[in-house]
């Protein structure tokens, strides 16, 4: 890959990151699509809102990775979004548990374990990403389970992963801010940063589908 490749991919994929900000906004019903997200937040806190808040960023990462941005998914057959959503939080908690289970062993050691905090945070933080725009795209719960693929996109694309990792942190601690509006300002920051986080998981693999370093994943 030349050097001038390499500089053009890295433009547009910091363009897609001043997008993430506010891509969102120019769809036509943002306002309700986004109401609609914070209130399936606030059921979030009981549980019963989780699948569907997922199944719907699931949407999201797929439109993206699929290179559309526009307009925001509807929040209709809801139906379908609990179940994919519960699936896709289902897959999370087979993924977390063996990486909690390491992370209390390691935690246990003297003087290492924000180390492995942060190391094992980052790892399901990245295989999350993956796994998202992966589930999302076949629906297919082996297909998230695919750790030769996993590896091969991970390796291919760690960089622009890791740039996401670092934005998602920050689109969260903008989020927090919604606290100076009280509860509801809270809700809402919280699903906009979910909207740009999952976005942005797809265009990673966009991005990498068009330039021909997919690592495995294209096709799906």
């Amino acid at each position: 890959m030349s050097l001038q490749m390499i500089r053009r991919i890295v433009e547009e994929f910091m363009e897609n990151l001043g997008r993430s900000f506010s891509y969102m906004f120019e769809d036509e019903e943002w306002l309700q699509k986004i109401l609609i997200g914070a209130a399936f937040c606030l059921l979030s806190l009981v549980l019963i809102g989780i699948p569907f808040v997922l199944g719907y960023l699931l949407q999201v990462a797929r439109q993206s990775s699929q290179g559309k941005e526009l307009p925001l998914p509807a929040w209709d057959n809801l139906g379908d979004k609990f179940v994919s959503g519960l699936l896709f939080f289902v897959i999370g908690i087979i993924y977390g548990i063996p990486l909690a289970i390491i992370y209390f062993v390691l935690v246990l050691i003297p003087c290492i374990g924000w180390l492995a905090m942060l190391f094992l945070g980052l790892s399901f933080a990245l295989i999350f990403s993956y796994i998202a725009v992966r589930f999302a795209r076949t629906g297919n719960i082996g297909d998230a389970f695919d750790l030769s693929v996993m590896w091969g996109f991970l390796k291919a694309n760690l960089g622009n992963l890791l740039i996401v990792w670092v934005m998602s942190i920050l689109f969260h601690i903008i989020a927090w801010f919604g606290l100076l509006a009280l509860l509801i300002g809270v809700l809402f920051t919280h699903f906009w940063a979910q909207l740009a986080v999952y976005y942005l998981y797809g265009r990673v693999v966009y991005e990498a589908e068009r330039t021909g370093i997919s690592g495995g994943i294209a096709n799906t």
